[in-house]
Formats: C-alpha cells, sequence, structure tokens
C-alpha cells in the first residue's frame, strides 16, 4: 500500500464516499506524495510515458516557429512573453529558446519565458534545465502578458468527474473504501456545472445506453479561462490528446476515456498504487474551445498533431529535401515520424489555437493542412 492510500483510506473513513475530482487532485497532486511531486523523472523512458517534448526537440523547434509567427503578425514587439503551464522538467522550453537563439535571433531578443509552476520538486527540475539562459526563463506571473500561452498535455491532468446513466438518469462515481481498497459506488449527482454540462451533451446524443460511463470536467473550462486571463494580447495553445464533443459523447464509448499509466502499462483502475500512478482522461475540446471563446478570444484552429506539425515544418522539410543523408537528418526526421505518424502522436493528439486581442490577422502555417468540415473548427467543435 502507498503512503497515499492511507491517507485516502483514512480521509473516506472519516467522510465518506469521496467525489473522484477529490480522489484524484490527492493522487496527483499531494503536496508530499501526489504522482507530480515527485518531479519530472516520470516522463521518459525510465518514467511512466512519454510527452512530445520527451521525443527531442523537434517539437519544440517546430512550436517554437508557430510562436515567432504569432510575434510577427503582431508586429515584432520589443518585448513578447511565452507563458507556459505543465512545464515538467523544461525541455519544451529549452528546445523553443535554443531554437530561437538560433534560427531567429531577433525573436529571441524579444522573448521572455515565463513559466507556472506551483510544485517545488518541479521547479528545481525546471531551474537546472534552463539554467544557461539566466533571466531570460523567469517562474511566476505578475500580470497579463503579451504573447503566447503554452500548455502541453495540462488539460488531460485536470480532475474530472464520473458519471454513469442508469435508470435514465445520470448517477455520480465515487470512491468508497472497502476492506483495504477502494471501489466505485453510486451517489446523486449535486455539482451544478456537471449538470449543466451532461444536459448540453444530451441534445448532441439523445439516447444513451444503460450502465454508459463516461468524464465531465468543468475545470477544464476554468483552466483555458485562467490561460486566457494570463495574456492581455496573442494566442494560446492548447495540446492534447482528446475529441471534440460529438466523439467524446458518443453512445459507442460506453466506458468514457479514464486511463491510468505505470511503468510504460497502460490501465483503466486509478485505486491501483494511488501517488505513484497517473491517471488521466482524454480532453474534451469542444468545452475547452467554448470557454476560450466566452473569455473573448477567437478560434483560430483545431486539428490533429500530424496535420498541425507537419503544416509548421513545410518550409524545414522543403529546406531539407535533397540534401545528402546525415546522422542529424536522420535523427531530425525519426522524431518529427514519432510526432507526426497517425500510429504513434499524430492522430491522438490534437492542436486548439485562440487569439485575444489584436493579433494582426494571424495565420499559423500548423493548420495549413487542418482536415476540416466546410465550416472549419467551429464546425468539428460542434460551436
Amino acid at each position: 500500500m502507498t503512503p497515499l492510500a492511507e491517507i485516502l483510506r483514512e480521509t473516506i473513513r472519516a467522510g465518506g464516499p469521496m467525489p473522484f475530482p477529490s480522489y484524484m487532485g490527492m493522487a496527483l497532486y499531494h503536496s508530499e506524495h501526489g504522482y507530480y511531486a515527485r518531479g519530472p523523472q516520470r516522463i521518459g523512458r525510465a518514467g511512466d510515458f512519454y510527452t512530445s517534448a520527451s521525443v527531442g526537440a523537434v517539437f519544440g523547434e517546430l512550436m517554437g516557429g508557430q510562436f515567432c509567427a504569432v510575434w510577427e503578425a503582431m508586429g515584432k514587439p520589443a518585448s513578447f512573453s511565452i507563458v507556459e503551464r505543465g512545464a515538467n522538467d523544461g525541455a519544451f522550453a529549452r528546445d523553443a529558446l535554443t531554437w530561437a537563439a538560433s534560427a531567429r535571433p531577433d525573436f529571441f531578443a524579444a522573448v521572455t519565458y515565463l513559466i507556472d509552476e506551483p510544485l517545488a520538486t518541479v521547479k528545481a527540475a525546471q531551474e537546472r534545465t534552463l539554467e544557461s539562459f539566466g533571466d531570460r526563463v523567469r517562474w511566476g506571473l505578475a500580470g497579463p502578458a503579451r504573447g503566447v500561452f503554452f500548455a502541453n498535455e495540462l488539460l488531460d491532468a485536470i480532475p474530472f468527474r464520473r458519471v454513469r446513466f442508469t435508470s435514465g438518469g445520470w448517477k455520480e462515481l465515487s470512491v468508497a473504501v472497502e476492506g483495504d481498497g477502494f471501489v466505485w459506488v453510486e451517489t446523486e449527482l449535486l455539482d451544478g456545472a456537471t449538470k449543466s454540462r451532461l444536459e448540453e451533451i444530451v441534445k448532441i446524443h439523445p439516447d444513451f445506453p444503460e450502465g454508459y460511463e463516461t468524464e465531465i470536467a468543468p475545470a477544464v473550462a476554468s483552466e483555458v479561462r485562467l490561460a486566457a486571463s494570463a495574456i492581455s494580447e496573442g494566442v494560446m495553445f492548447f495540446v492534447d490528446y482528446g475529441h471534440p464533443a460529438s466523439d467524446y459523447y458518443h453512445p459507442a464509448r460506453r466506458t468514457g476515456t479514464l486511463r491510468c499509466y505505470r511503468g510504460h502499462t497502460a490501465h483503466e483502475n486509478p485505486f491501483e498504487a494511488p501517488g505513484e500512478t497517473d491517471i488521466t482522461a482524454h480532453v474534451e475540446f469542444s468545452l475547452a474551445a467554448a470557454a476560450a471563446i466566452s473569455s473573448g478570444c477567437e478560434l483560430l484552429g483545431f486539428c490533429d498533431q500530424g496535420h498541425f506539425l507537419t503544416g509548421a515544418a513545410a518550409e524545414t522539410l522543403r529546406r531539407m529535401d535533397g540534401k545528402p543523408a546525415s546522422l542529424a537528418k536522420a535523427k531530425w526526421l525519426r522524431q518529427f515520424q514519432t510526432l507526426t505518424h497517425p500510429a504513434h502522436m499524430g492522430r491522438s493528439f490534437h492542436v486548439l489555437a485562440a487569439s485575444k486581442g489584436n493579433v494582426g490577422g494571424a495565420v499559423l502555417s500548423g493548420f495549413h493542412y487542418a482536415r476540416a468540415a466546410p465550416g472549419g473548427a467551429t464546425e468539428v467543435l460542434g460551436l
């Protein structure tokens, strides 16, 4: 039994069944025993899962190019901020800044990189990774900034509610103690934001089968609104795995998208080794996009990571074509293929971008190959 499991058991015994967001919040973010308090060693070959940034420098390079395009669209201001939340060990920031310093020193000269990081162990790792950039990188936010907000695999880690459709209505799935372990129990659904979202979902899919289970994450909308408040003018980028609402809540997806990761093994039991297991669910991008729009932002685009990075890399690939083979070229192409191939990260991960204020009609090359309905990303997301 993990140390956190005992804390959770005593808490539930004292207070009764625990809503899953509370359980997940403690399992991931407990200051001493939470999964993310362990630090960035959870990522990569020796950890529990890979991220796009852990594949190599290509992801940071290509996204850095998109940030630079926003800077250009804003008229190349002398001061431009990149705000990142969920920066893990700082590898993405390092790769984006390294690319800028080499490929676009004019852009690099304008950049200040701001990291919003509440966990001391993670911040220490970021400081080690980014030490060479000096005061170009800072921690904390002093107020809304002009530039971009970036989050990679942040929204999937936001605590969510589990619900079940039964006897013609919705019940919440909470966590209770049974013996030495934990079990799901049905409780009354009381959360107003979850009820409201379910009412909207039923308009999309009016017929759910008995026993249908899914996740509702109202806090995703809150996180997007918080991100919008972090910039006064610029573009927000969210990269994560997920679906539009019409796919996310399709009646055929009977057990939702809850996934757990430990030692590069995926399973669906969040009660196994709490504090030592990552707990996640796919992102409902329709909710995230609607929150951005309600925060005064304009949707720039939404598509899978494969098509987005192919658009972002078009010029690089053109220059690379015809060049002699080299170890550096082969390494770059291997990373690019991992990031974009449908069998790897290309299809399951998506990119959502929304602008705020005057960004000069920014056109991002990343959306050049986006596959979308005639109405564009807005129609795909059902907005």
